[in-house]
């Protein structure tokens, strides 16, 4: 006779061995709740006999009273009726009369924990819209409420990385097409004098240079689409002198308030330069300048431009991956996104608002992690 082996993990379960492995799960836990309530009821019965009627003339007492009781109500003694007023039978008929208020209360535990279950499995097999109904407010309503959570944290990563993907597959597309036409003029005939030559080099370094920061900026923004805030490496940072440094690097001013706080350094000058990198692209550095600002959270920094500003009805789109407003072709789109999502695990934002001079102003806002804002 050969021993059946289990299903491989994942391979959907058929409705009648589900219906009897609930049935016995509830048959094993109602078992359970019987047998502890019948220890239970001898325990009590054998503690009350040994305490109240091990000795003969209590019990000859005992015995006499039920008598009398007997002859009061008007009862004939039978010994059913001695067993239901001894020890042994009260305990008993407790036990039972328990068992069958509990068990219907732990039959719908049982379903509860049983669709809870099923969630899970229906989310281990990549049911990723797999969602359980929250009853009560007990701890299963509780477990229920976290396991939903959990779910939409997984479909919303599963989409974002999709959408990170398709995304990628296509950026990639066209720095690596420019490189292709640029070695293929390397080896045709134009290039026989040096001067072509040169110019196909550079224009090659160029196209790798921006695929080395197009990736660069994919993986920093896969791994911070995580959410991953215990990777933040807090540590004492002055913040106008980072962002005068970045500054310095673009031509542009800089200028505010002296800001000490914690916070990832090295995201806070990926996050500035990010913004520079946009005003000096989208502006030409005209009228650029950086000011910092401290808050009761933590920093505030505003860097404006000149340039030809946002429609306000677009000023969100600019923060959304891979996004490029009207006929722009520089960059990859994720300069942005990246400020944002630095900014929010820092506990702060980043918005865009329109420059009162002219042009745009983007505020990036983040609060000091874990400690006070130190500042003069």
């Amino acid at each position: 006779m050969r021993a059946s082996t289990p299903p491989p993990e994942g391979t959907p379960v058929s409705r009648p061995a589900a219906s009897v492995r609930r049935w016995r799960l509830g048959a094993r836990i109602a078992l359970a709740l019987v047998v502890a309530l019948l220890a239970q009821a001898l325990v009590s019965a054998l503690v009350l006999h040994m305490v109240f009627f091990s000795d003969p003339l209590q019990l000859q007492l005992r015995q006499q009273l039920l008598k009398v009781f007997f002859h009061i109500y008007g009862l004939k003694p039978s010994p059913w009726r001695h067993w239901l007023l001894s020890p042994l039978g009260t305990t008993l008929l407790s036990a039972l009369v328990v068992g069958v208020v509990t068990l219907p209360l732990m039959h719908r535990l049982t379903r509860r924990l049983q669709r809870l279950q099923r969630g899970v499995q229906a989310l281990g097999n990549l049911d990723l819209g797999a969602r359980v109904a929250v009853e009560g407010s007990d701890e299963v309503a509780a477990l229920a409420v976290a396991f939903n959570q959990a779910a939409e944290r997984i479909e919303a990563l599963v989409r974002s990385h999709k959408s990170l993907l398709a995304y990628t597959s296509h950026e990639l597309r066209t720095p690596l097409a420019r490189l292709r036409m640029s070695l293929e003029g390397l080896e045709s005939d134009s290039a026989d004098s040096a001067q072509a030559r040169h110019a196909l080099l550079a224009e090659a370094r160029r196209d790798l240079s921006e695929l080395d920061r197009l990736i660069g900026s994919i993986l920093l923004f896969s791994r911070l689409d995580a959410g991953a805030a215990h990777t933040l490496q807090a540590a004492e940072v002055d913040v106008l002198a980072v962002a005068a440094e970045e500054a310095a690097r673009e031509d542009i001013e800089a200028h505010g308030e002296w800001v000490r706080m914690r916070a990832d350094e090295r995201l806070l000058r990926h996050g500035i330069r990010n913004l520079l990198s946009n005003a000096r692209k989208h502006a030409a550095g005209d009228g650029a300048q950086l000011e910092v600002q401290r808050t009761a959270q933590g920093v505030r920094i505003l860097v404006r431009d000149r340039g030809p500003g946002i429609p306000q009805a677009q000023a969100e789109r600019v923060f959304e991956p891979f996004v490029r407003l009207g006929t722009q072709t520089e960059g990859s789109g994720l300069g942005l996104a990246l400020v944002r999502r630095i900014a929010r695990l820092h506990g702060g934002d980043a918005r865009y608002q329109a420059n009162p001079g002219g042009g745009a102003c983007f505020v990036f806002e983040l609060a000091a992690l874990g400690e006070s804002v130190s500042g003069h």
